[in-house]
């Protein structure tokens, strides 16, 4: 299974159990970047990244002052 980014893993797992429902065995998960932070996915397989990175996220409510005056 590869992929090019992974935060939460979803899309991963979901695609790894339909290729395990029709009978496939999953080798491995290559990813170019990892953002998932210190909550790795186990996606019951060996999983490898090229980046780890880590991403801060805040809500709309609650944007750092700096952040809040970069117009979207």
């Amino acid at each position: 299974m590869v992929e090019d980014v992974v935060t939460a893993g979803g899309r991963v797992q979901e695609t790894i159990d339909i290729v395990r429902t029709h009978g496939g065995t999953v080798a491995a998960s290559a990813l170019i970047v990892d953002r998932s932070g210190k909550t790795k996915p186990d996606f019951g397989c060996p999983f490898v990244s090229l980046v780890e990175m880590s991403v801060e996220n805040f809500g709309a409510d609650k944007l750092p002052a700096d952040l809040a005056k970069i117009p979207p």
